[in-house]
């Protein structure tokens, strides 16, 4: 008997064996950002695996087919076998009909095919390859016995505009070398092809030049004043660096590693744009070598904010000088043929002061500071092109006269970019209503405390690149696009990627594909599978296109809240009583009346599966409410925002918030005997324009209102004189008591503090509504 079972038993386990060594097959959508051109979906998938042969013609193919295959190693233990020559099946084939950045891929269940004319076609071809691997592949955690499926797709494409651009800004906050290749790696993924790079500005001189080398020793550093997310958009009001102090805070890149990273990105097709302000945003300059600077010039590196000293000297022949000789050291850094010198900015005000610039003005017979800043930047552009090189600045650079082979990177709007495109000078469009990444991307009080103003993901991704104005002829002087990140409130990776992403896939496709080819819903839908893999590769993101967007509007019987989604076709599901939502909780049909105090929280769900960021804000129904509110301080002047249940959203050009002055004194006519226990009320702190939470606050009831007694008080001196950019809850609890009138002092700073761009103005106040409990 046992004979019998023991033959049996072994063939069993080898059965099992069999079967647990077969291979899990995980297969990708076809969900490419940015769109293709051109691309057909078909039945079944190709497989990946160990013994997946690729074949390619040339030695630049088998780099580039080994950077991509050797991933595999990390995540499946593997590496598909690469080799020029042969008949795989995965092939590389060179097609000379082909634009130079366009491509083929055919993915059929039996093999793929990559097709190009050159190099950085196959190179595009390979990304949209990788995007159609699936989520868990971008993981980088190893999973043995997976059979990686890609499924089957025919897509023919090519940009619509060669430049297609990403700016980072190092000079406010500082990053390595290894961060800056994680940024030319995401530009690669979505087919950008130009880095801009902002080493230099008021706030932080960031390359080594061997010929000055203080301002790496000077310039590279700035005082670090332990600044905290909630006070991270104090730019400005920073102090500035005291006789004695050394700065800390800062960093550099080595020649060497700037030619690492000029490498790093050639190798992924990208070309790498140096830009060194000037002759304004250049405080970090001046304050390494102040001999090239105005009268006045600050001996310290910028902590924030707007900077009144810090212009190049146009007066000076050595300002040429030492421009000429670090854009020599520059251009022999970064090889390709743009080089951006800023020409934003400039605080001319310097040299109507400066005896070297009027001098100047008056030798060369110049009427105003607008047409010496043109005289400064043709004299920067003959350095350039003398290096055969072309100069790149911000479309200020319009003023005075354009330099004459100049290229205009339009960021004030698009009229600088239409001026100039009709002039027949090229033209990088990247104006600030759709480009500028650093905007807040969601609603105020939703999103993290970062940037400042708004610019929503399908804002960005509407944007028409080549403006209407153009005629086909001009328009092709638009060469692309390109989206900025400037660094003010950015000083970790987690709040670049935040800030970057989604907004870059947005821009990517407006760089990559036609106007006419973009669609919001079908956009939205491809990136939901993109934040699937960011999810994978443990990257913050803003989910704020999702999320319920929550108004608000008081009503004489309570308050009318309104929600919506800038994604179309989500389910909005909330509760009112602080629970958590879910697919079971009250649908979202259309505005309704909140008559009591609610902790209203929202949620959106597709299908059944939750979306975004949760939405949360309290609205509080109060013993006040449709009472009048008056300034004792300004004749009676009637205050209803105060009582009218409108609370005020994290920004000034919101109506809502009611200004008052310093030492300002308010009312509320309560109609009748009326307990009361509590009196709390939001400040909005903006000190970027001068608006200061007040210092202390007195509250004082009465029965009859003309004999006040005081009910209670907060002192918040200390607070109110923090620089940033948040709303402080003011609280003022007392024992209860029956009350007619109620009249609230407020004391603020009698002026704005030192170290702020408006030292010695007035200060103002805001508040909204005054909750009486």
């Amino acid at each position: 008997m046992k004979r019998i079972l023991l033959p049996a038993l072994l063939c069993l386990l080898f059965i099992i064996g069999c079967e647990s060594n077969k291979n899990e097959l995980k297969t990708g959508i076809v969900s490419i950002i940015p769109k293709p051109a051109s691309q057909e979906a078909k039945e079944g998938s190709f497989e990946i695996n160990s013994k997946t042969k690729i074949t390619v013609e040339n030695q630049e193919q088998l780099i580039i087919a080994n950077r991509f295959f050797n991933q595999f190693q990390k995540v499946s233990g593997w590496i598909p076998k690469v080799a020029i020559g042969g008949n795989g099946t995965v092939r590389f084939i060179t097609d000379v009909n082909l634009e130079p950045e366009a491509y083929v891929l055919d993915v059929k269940s039996n093999g793929i095919n990559i097709k190009a004319a050159s190099g950085v076609g196959f190179f595009y071809g390979v990304q949209s390859l990788k995007q159609l691997l699936p989520v868990s592949f971008f993981s980088g955690i190893l999973q043995s016995n997976v059979t990686w499926g890609i499924p089957s797709v025919y897509i023919n494409d090519k940009p619509a505009f060669g430049w297609r651009g990403y700016m980072l800004d190092v000079s406010r906050h500082f990053f390595n070398k290894e961060k800056v290749k994680e940024v030319i790696d995401f530009m690669a993924e979505l087919k950008l092809n130009r880095f801009h790079w902002h080493l230099a500005d008021d706030q932080g001189w960031r390359l080594e030049i061997k010929k000055y080398p203080k301002l790496t020793e000077i310039g590279a550093w700035r005082m670090d004043y332990n600044v905290t997310d909630e006070t991270i958009s104090n730019w400005f009001g920073r102090p500035v660096q005291k006789p004695g102090e050394k700065p800390t805070y800062g960093g550099f890149y080595t020649q060497e590693e700037i030619k690492e990273i000029v490498a790093y990105a050639k190798e992924r097709y990208i070309e790498v744009i140096p830009e060194i302000d000037m002759p304004g945003h250049a405080q970090a300059t001046i304050a390494a070598y102040p001999e090239i600077g105005c009268v006045n010039a600050a001996p310290y590196v910028a902590t924030g904010g707007v900077v009144k000293n810090n212009t190049y000297n146009p007066g000076k022949e050595e300002t040429f000088e030492f421009a000429e000789n670090v854009l020599n050291e520059v251009m022999d850094l970064f090889p390709f043929k743009y080089v951006h010198i800023g020409g934003d900015e400039c605080n001319k005000s310097q040299w109507k002061m400066d005896p070297f610039s009027q001098k100047r003005m008056k030798d060369e017979g110049l009427k105003n500071e607008k047409e010496l800043q043109s005289y400064f930047l043709n004299r920067i552009e003959k350095i350039i092109n003398k290096r055969d090189r072309i100069m790149i600045g911000w479309d200020e650079i319009l003023e005075g006269g354009l330099a004459p082979n100049a290229t205009v990177m339009s960021w004030r709007g698009e009229a600088g970019g239409i001026a100039s495109a009709k002039e027949g000078h090229d033209v990088i469009m990247t104006p600030n209503k759709y480009c500028y990444i650093d905007l807040k991307q969601g609603h105020d009080d939703l999103e993290p405390n970062l940037g400042y103003s708004e610019l929503l993901l399908s804002t960005s991704y509407g944007y028409k690149v080549i403006p209407n104005e153009l005629s086909e002829e001009q328009g092709k002087h638009i060469l692309g696009i390109q989206a900025n990140l400037w660094t003010e409130s950015i000083s970790d990776w987690g709040k670049l990627t935040y800030m970057t992403f989604p907004r870059l896939f947005a821009i990517a496709e407006s760089g990559w594909t036609s106007h006419e080819n973009k669609n919001w819903d079908d956009f939205t839908e491809r990136l939901q599978y993109q934040f699937k893999k960011l999810d994978e590769k443990k990257v913050r993101y803003a989910k704020s296109a999702f999320s319920p967007w929550i108004d608000h509007e008081g009503k004489e019987k309570g308050i009318e809240v309104e929600m919506k989604t800038e994604v179309n076709g989500l389910e909005i599901r909330y509760t009112l009583d602080g629970a958590e939502p879910t697919i079971e909780s009250e649908k979202y049909t259309g505005p309704f009346n909140v008559d009591k105090t609610a902790k209203l929280k929202a949620r959106s769900f597709q299908g059944t599966e939750a979306v975004g960021y949760q939405s949360n804000m309290e609205f509080g129904i109060h013993l006040a409410t449709g009472k009048k509110a008056f300034s004792y301080s300004d004749k009676k002047k009637n205050l209803e925002k105060l009582t009218d249940l409108n609370y005020g959203k994290l920004t000034r050009k919101d109506a809502r918030w009611q200004r008052i002055e310093k030492d300002a004194t308010i009312g509320i006519d309560l109609e009748k005997m009326t307990k009361i226990k509590e009196v709390n009320f939001n400040s909005l702190r903006f000190t970027i324009a001068g608006f200061y939470p007040p210092e202390v606050v007195e509250v004082f009831g009465s029965e009859d209102g003309k004999h006040f007694v005081n009910l209670g008080s907060l002192d918040q001196t200390e607070v109110s004189k923090i620089q940033g950019r948040n709303k402080i809850n003011f609280s003022i609890r007392f024992l209860e008591k029956a009350i007619k009138e109620l009249k609230i002092k407020f004391k603020s700073a009698s002026e704005i503090p030192s170290g702020h761009h408006r030292a010695g103005g007035t200060s103002a106040i805001l508040i909204d509504e005054i909750v009486v409990n």
